[in-house]
């Protein structure tokens, strides 16, 4: 019995890990990538949500979505391009703090919890950039869309870089939802 235990224990661990080492694919799968040229690119796009914060004034940060979402639609074909509003949308809800719009382009309600880590009253986003556009090729109809930007934290005043992937999918309806964001 405790061998099965420590077995559970140690496979959600792996699974866990594997879920937060920020990478989208399996070094093994083939994926299209695009980088798309923006204005206001980060210096490092290696830094992940993980970078340490630095002290900032609440004065001098503005939430904003400052990326140029038309630019990147040349990524995508025509039938991918409402993606890019899915994804407009939640960054919107996550600049103006609007739960149920922020909760509203997920696949469903318990993904829409399990992601609310993101979105809290006590942080401001400012996103500056796309850094890429990947189709998915393990899964048709799924982009992945990692965009970089600044979040601060108001409890702690400290501003960090983000960098957030968005996998959004096409379903059988031909909605597109978000199926994931690391």
């Amino acid at each position: 019995m405790i061998k099965a235990i420590v077995m559970t224990t140690l496979l959600v661990s792996l699974i866990f890990l594997t879920a937060c080492s920020g990478e989208s694919l399996p070094k093994d799968e083939q994926s299209t990538s695009t980088n798309i040229p923006t204005q206001n690119a980060a210096t490092d796009t290696t830094k992940s949500q993980d970078t340490s914060a630095k002290p900032s004034s609440n004065s001098s940060f503005k939430a904003e979505l400052a990326i140029d979402l038309e630019s990147a639609k040349d990524s995508l074909n025509e039938n991918e391009r409402p993606a890019l509003d899915v994804l407009e949308t939640n960054l919107t809800a996550l600049v103006q703090h609007d739960h149920k719009l922020y909760r509203s382009g997920f696949v469903d309600d318990q993904l829409a919890e399990a992601m609310d880590f993101y979105y809290g009253e006590q942080f401001q986003y400012t996103f500056s950039s796309i850094e890429s556009i990947e189709k998915s090729a393990s899964i048709k109809k799924q982009v992945h869309i990692t965009v970089l930007g600044e979040r601060l934290d108001t409890t702690t005043n400290s501003v960090e870089e983000v960098k957030m992937m968005y996998a959004i999918r096409q379903n059988e309806q031909g909605d597109w939802d978000i199926y994931t964001i690391d």
